[in-house]
């Protein structure tokens, strides 16, 4: 009798252990910054978060920005989730986490096997989709440039009507030309902030910088 009593003492520490470490990984904050070449008059739009500063001061001489400022952030477990960034792009991140060894509860001593992926939403998923898009994106531009032409002559109804049209090409072409930007593996510790990667945007003096900090619970 004692031996089951035993038993059944130990099991229900042994869950309640493995319960504790299950949820002492609670998620990722994804947070999505703009930096710029140029040093920002009233300098870095940052959030307070001394470990955001110490990951992007890890790397400064890696990166050729003088300033940064939040475009988004997003909190999840894992998974998939979208940003936003300038001029209204859209970005879709997934998250794919796993613990080393494998299948282990995770720890405050455990390592996090990442996966990150970015990319703008639309992005084509191979070469044979990148090739297909390029006839239509050279019309859709040959039609935008006509329409642009043609404005100075434009009145009333049909002025309107020709800017919507430039507007909606202008939006067909950003679904057409979406890139993937970055795609990352990388190893972490629960609590840590990472700098994930980096992606230039227009002609190199501003880009995209994203960080990922694993948030840890409990005790």
């Amino acid at each position: 009798m004692r031996t089951v009593r035993a038993l059944t003492i130990a099991m229900a520490l042994l869950v309640a252990v493995v319960a504790h470490a299950q949820t002492s990984q609670r998620g990722f904050s994804v947070v999505l910054l703009l930096g710029e070449t140029q040093g920002a008059p009233s300098g870095d739009a940052l959030p307070p978060a001394p470990a955001l500063r110490k990951a992007l001061n890890d790397v400064k001489d890696f990166l050729p920005y003088k300033s940064y400022r939040v475009l988004d952030t997003q909190w999840l477990r894992g998974g998939s989730t979208r940003m936003k960034g300038l001029d209204d792009q859209e970005y879709d991140v997934d998250l794919i986490v796993d613990t080393i060894p494998a299948g282990l509860p995770c720890t405050k001593d455990c390592v996090l096997n990442v996966l990150f992926h970015l990319q703008e939403v639309g992005a084509a998923q191979n070469s044979s989709e990148e090739f297909g898009r390029s006839i239509p994106i050279a019309e859709m531009e040959k039609q935008r440039a006509h329409l642009v032409a043609l404005l100075p002559s434009a009145q009333g109804a049909m002025l309107q009507e020709q800017k919507e049209r430039i507007a909606q090409l202008d939006r067909q072409l950003r679904l057409a030309k979406a890139r993937k930007l970055i795609d990352s593996r990388f190893q972490m510790a629960p609590g840590e902030t990472v700098v994930v990667g980096t992606s230039k945007m227009g002609g190199g003096d501003k880009g995209l910088v994203v960080l990922l900090t694993s948030v840890t619970g409990g005790k």
